[in-house]
């Protein structure tokens, strides 16, 4: 006799751009976090061509000899301006910092987040993301608040801040997909995370052409004032997020009754185990063990790395690759270093949209839909930097503005890619999963500062030929690996443990049966109308008997009161 089983409630459907889905508000407060903490860590890139006297460190005489081919190309660049001190405009600051000193600055953050991203995505789990996020944003609004008297104090005091500021931003993007967990259901993950990852490519392109104007002034002494600006937003930031923010849906004064029904629907297959109105993501322990072995998982550490990699080496680096290589000004050195992330910010929110709609109407299945965008996006990127590595220089602007345009466009395709695939192979474990993806991510942050550091001494055009071509081929080995190993199904060791009664012959995880939950018979108020779902007498597999319950007996609970498993 089949198994008892209840239909589900008809579903509700609350849009994803409605002016009332608090979901939305919930991924655009997650974007100004996430722009906030970016924008404070990558603004000393843009700031440091500013604030670095350029011409104290200078190259050795076999750099001073150039030969007569690389003299022609250099008086080409140079015939647009009038003069040198044209071109040097706005690159005149008085810190001695050598190249190597700036690397290692723009490497501090990411030495910082080791200590706490492997083990903060636990943390949001267990506690909820909301505080864990607060704290890693209000973090970098301090140290940014003071980076204008520590860089002008000592260098080791601006370096030891910037440590700091890692420790915050260690927190910031698994607390995110913790929170991505509990409010995105599977379907629209892609098109939230394409809205919420957003706010590296805003940071990108508003944090870049700000920190270039602000650079060229004298408005609070020039590059000082770019620090106070975004540390003032992020304050404004972290008001909003304890005003309009909560760990879960039925804990949020705003969202509606229907919404929250909407969201733990969507959400019930996730089997999360959740406790209702529990901060807990999951009271499952973490399988350690089957997490050691999945592929998919390795797949995605590699594709997290090759992702970071690419990112932090264009966010820190860009704007000093254009003045060295392409020689050009203060003035447009903002306009082509933001030019990628804009292509990224509208690109990335097109896939996703995509990406949702070829899922749901069958088109391509979860896995196929990774994979094929996680190949685009990395091909795609590397296929950019062999152009910038083999075919650029000084005389051929306007390939490098089109190679740097056409990489934010394949760069973002691995939202859609490896990064859906974390929040979806094992939902009841997301921030942990992202805790230590971003852990592989963090060492790829850390690496591109370090090969800048130990290849581009001089600045010269051979020196970031070797740096492109390094990035190109991470990027390479990162599709081959995907295509092969990725997934975005939910692995079997993340699915809870079916739960049988002490003398049940059936044991969790066998395979013999198949038992579908048993439901409390419940009455759910909506909208004014009971929703009746009512037991009936029943004989499974092993003979145990379920009584009808009579009508009377019936209870209604609120909306919010209603876990996923009911609807399981």
């Amino acid at each position: 006799m089949s198994p008892l089983s209840v239909p589900p409630p008809p579903k509700t459907k609350v849009p994803i751009f409605a002016l009332k889905s608090t979901r939305l508000r919930i991924a655009l407060l997650l974007m100004l976090g996430l722009f906030c903490s970016t924008s404070m860590r990558v603004n000393l890139g843009m700031a440091v061509v500013c604030m670095v006297n350029q011409t104290a460190f200078e190259r050795p005489s076999e750099f001073s000899n150039l030969s007569n081919e690389y003299t022609e190309i250099h008086q080409k660049c140079m015939k647009p301006h009038t003069s040198m001190e044209s071109l040097a405009e706005g690159y005149d600051g008085t810190l001695l910092w050598s190249p190597k000193q700036i690397a290692l600055l723009l490497s501090a953050t990411f030495y910082g987040s080791l200590l706490t991203i492997w083990w903060s995505g636990y943390l949001a789990d267990t506690f909820g993301p909301k505080m864990v996020l607060l704290t890693g944003v209000l973090d970098c609004v301090v140290v940014a608040l003071l980076t204008p008297m520590l860089a002008t104090t000592s260098f080791y005091a601006i370096f030891i801040a910037r440590l700091i500021m890692g420790l915050g931003e260690g927190f910031v993007f698994p607390a995110m997909s913790s929170m991505a967990a509990r409010w995105f259901p599977p379907s629209e993950r892609s098109t939230f995370a394409a809205i919420y990852t957003s706010g590296n490519q805003v940071a990108g392109v508003l944090g870049i052409l700000i920190s270039s104007y602000l650079c060229g002034t004298d408005f609070l002494g020039g590059w000082p004032s770019i620090f106070y600006l975004f540390g003032f937003l992020g304050c404004c930031w972290t008001v909003a997020w304890l005003i309009f923010a909560s760990d879960l849906p039925e804990r949020n004064s705003f969202i509606t009754e229907e919404e929250i029904l909407y969201i733990k629907q969507q959400t019930a297959g996730q089997n999360t185990n959740q406790k209702a109105g529990s901060r807990k993501l999951s009271t499952i322990p973490i399988p350690w063990k089957f997490i050691a072995a999945s592929t998919p998982f390795y797949a995605n550490l590699i594709a997290q790395f090759s992702f970071n990699f690419s990112a932090s080496l264009l966010q820190s680096f860009l704007p000093t690759y254009i003045k060295q290589v392409l020689k050009v000004e203060l003035g447009k050195n903002g306009i082509y270093t933001m030019l990628p992330f804009l292509t990224q910010l509208i690109s990335k929110n097109i896939y996703g949209i995509l990406s949702d709609s070829l899922k749901r109407h069958g088109v391509l299945s979860n896995t196929a839909a990774v994979k094929i965008f996680q190949f685009v996006g990395n091909v795609g990127a590397g296929l950019c930097f062999l152009v910038l590595g083999l075919f650029v220089d000084c005389t051929t602007i306007p390939l490098a503005i089109t190679a740097l345009a056409f990489y934010g466009i394949f760069f973002s395709a691995g939202i859609c890619g490896f990064y859906t695939s974390q929040l979806s192979i094992a939902p009841a474990f997301t921030g942990t999963m992202i805790s230590i993806s971003m852990l592989s991510g963090t060492f790829g942050n850390a690496a591109s500062p370090g090969v800048v550091g130990i290849i581009n001494k001089y600045g010269s055009e051979k020196e970031w030929t070797f740096i492109w071509l390094i990035t190109a081929g991470v990027n390479f080995v990162a599709a081959a690996v995907y295509v092969v190993f990725g997934s975005a199904d939910i692995q079997e060791w993340a699915l809870p443990p079916q739960e049988f009664p002490p003398d049940s012959p059936i044991k969790s995880g066998s395979k013999q049966f198949e038992l579908s939950p048993i439901p409390q018979p419940i009455a759910i108020a909506f909208d004014n109308v009971e929703i009746e779902i009512v037991g009936e007498e029943k004989e499974d597999e092993i003979g145990r008997e379920f009584k009808a319950v009579p009508p009377m007996r019936q209870r209604s609970r609120k909306i919010s009161d209603v876990s996923a498993q009911d609807f399981s």
